[in-house]
């Protein structure tokens, strides 16, 4: 009996843990960490701006990458990179059990 209580601890200690991970990786992507990064790597400075204005006008080659920097920097840990692909496999499973589910459903009516 003892060790069975020491069990059950300690699996509500890990589902606690990933609970945590779970609302940390949530957090952080609506907070808009994610989105900031992706935003940086299409922002024009103004002098890049004027540049590309000059090189129009002159009639010159121009290319984007010429004109934007790419000031990203990787703020992911291996904890976020774990918990996003817990997460992927828990929405992954989710999704295919809801589908057979509601194909059963549907072999009624048919």
């Amino acid at each position: 009996m003892k060790s069975t209580k020491k069990t059950w601890i300690k699996f509500r200690r890990l589902l606690l843990l990933l609970f945590i991970i779970y609302l940390i990786n949530y957090f952080q992507v609506e907070s808009g960490n994610y989105i900031d990064e992706y935003r940086e790597k299409t922002i024009l400075t103004e002098q890049s701006i004027k540049e590309f204005e000059k090189d129009v006008q002159n009639g010159q080659y121009v290319d984007i990458k010429d004109y934007t920097t790419n000031n990203n920097v990787d703020t992911s840990t291996p904890i976020t990179d774990l918990g996003y692909n817990i997460g992927c496999q828990v929405d992954n499973l989710l999704n295919e059990k809801v589908a057979k589910f509601f194909n059963y459903i549907g072999s009624f009516f048919k």
